[in-house]
């Protein structure tokens, strides 16, 4: 089963490939995202790390019942590669919006900084390819708010990083 599903990993990423894919620590923090005074993408992909994903990428967070803000992402503008027949089974989901419903789930610690009156306080966010059959995540991308030029592909090494990291403690990258 584990050589499934990397193979399936795999072939994600060969097909996410349009976007650039953040594999270490570096490469993230050269994007910069969710960085600076009143950002929460970077404490929100932590978190998702931790909370959402099992050791296989299941999602333990279930994004199609809108729980932490989550909701259904349309991808009308190509942000995101094409899902290639998968529509049927797999979708796309976005959270960060910390103005949908449910997002006062989220922890306090990544809504803090938050500020209605700054649009940057709330532009980052975290999609996700969620297949609805087994409950697996294929793909986890970053962008500050549907932006082509700052959106991501998170690598399996970045995100083994990033659970590793926030499973033993809460450090600023």
């Amino acid at each position: 089963m584990h050589t499934i599903l990397l193979s399936s990993l795999l072939l994600s990423v060969v097909l996410a490939s349009a976007l650039p894919t953040l594999d270490s620590e570096k490469d993230l923090k050269k994007t910069g995202f969710g960085l600076g005074q009143s950002h929460h993408g970077l404490t929100l992909l932590k978190w998702y790390a931790k909370t959402c994903l099992d050791k296989n990428e299941k999602s333990l967070c279930n994004p199609v019942a809108g729980a932490y803000g989550f909701h259904w992402y349309e991808n009308r503008d190509k942000l995101l590669p094409g899902l290639n027949g998968k529509k049927n089974t797999t979708a796309y989901y976005t959270l960060g919006n910390l103005r949908s419903p449910h997002a006062e789930q989220l922890p306090c610690y990544v809504r803090k900084d938050y500020n209605c009156t700054q649009p940057q306080s709330n532009q980052d966010r975290v999609l996700v390819e969620y297949t609805k059959v087994n409950k697996m995540i294929s793909n986890i991308f970053i962008s500050e708010h549907y932006n082509k030029k700052k959106t991501y592909r998170i690598g399996l090494k970045l995100l083994a990083f990033l659970k590793k990291l926030v499973s033993r403690f809460y450090i600023k990258i």
